[in-house]
């Protein structure tokens, strides 16, 4: 890894990492300041009530599921957190990750930057490698911003027991998800060197990804294909209502990771034209 490189890249998107921060901050502040109103609301519940197993099973729930998220009357804390903020923070997190990294290679080829960085005694897979630790950086930030956001909200709520360490270990199972994320833009950046191509290529694989794990747990005789999407091995549920650790979760995460960054140095070491 190239230490320039990577503080080059942290300065160069050090406004929109701010605001990402800021973002994930308020977000997590006010879900939780909201929950004290809107926890009670009986639409919601008997919204989650009325769904049949096969779409609970799209959400990661069951029908015994909904007693720990509900309880007395409304949503438990942990029950409104797994509905209201980590269903959406990985899909929030994976739009900047697949983003960040279709651009990872793919643009600097595009503005011809690669052949200047490339003037100096840098070997390919450090371009890689240290803007990889500058997103590894910005991810460590938004996990932190994200801790930083319910804390403050809890502040502002009454009677609430916060299992931090539970809510951390969920933080950190969604961010195995969106660095899995990261790892196939990159891929796909290194492949493609077109930063607009790359984007939509990246974002649509997440998109359907997405979408296999919402639709495909309702058709009994495709619910296997399920697997195949990493949104499948998220379980928010079980992480911060039972504490488990997500061993399946993070042996796939980690899988998918390591091969799409090896291959993604592999394929950019290879290239011999890159414009």
């Amino acid at each position: 890894m190239s230490l320039a490189l990577f503080r080059v890249s942290l300065k160069l998107s050090q406004w929109a990492i701010v605001g990402w921060i800021a973002f994930l901050f308020l977000y997590g502040l006010f879900v939780v300041y909201v929950y004290p109103f809107a926890s009670h609301a009986e639409g919601l519940q008997q919204f989650l009530k009325s769904l049949p197993e096969p779409m609970l099973r799209s959400f990661g729930l069951s029908q015994g599921a909904i007693d720990d998220l509900l309880r007395e009357g409304g949503f438990t804390f942990n029950g409104w957190l797994v509905t209201r903020y980590f269903g959406l923070w990985p899909i929030i997190l994976g739009i900047y990750a697949f983003t960040n990294g279709s651009g990872l290679v793919a643009r600097e080829a595009e503005r011809g930057t690669i052949e200047l960085l490339f003037s100096h005694p840098l070997p390919r897979h450090q371009l890689v490698t240290s803007k990889l630790a500058a997103f590894l950086t910005t991810l460590a930030l938004m996990v932190a911003s994200s801790l930083a956001g319910i804390f403050v909200g809890s502040l502002f709520v009454e009677h609430v027991e916060v299992g931090w360490g539970s809510l951390l270990m969920t933080l950190v199972a969604g961010s195995m998800l969106v660095g899995a994320i990261m790892a196939y833009s990159t891929l796909l950046s290194c492949l493609v060197l077109d930063p607009r191509r790359t984007m939509a290529i990246a974002g649509g694989v997440m998109a359907a990804s997405y979408i296999l794990n919402f639709l495909l747990p309702s058709l009994e005789s495709l619910a296997w294909m399920a697997r195949l999407s990493l949104f499948y091995y998220y379980q928010p549920y079980d992480v911060l209502l039972h504490g488990g650790f997500p061993i399946t979760g993070a042996l796939v995460y980690g899988g998918v990771t390591a091969v799409c960054l090896a291959l993604a140095i592999v394929v950019f070491n290879r290239r011999k034209a890159l414009l």
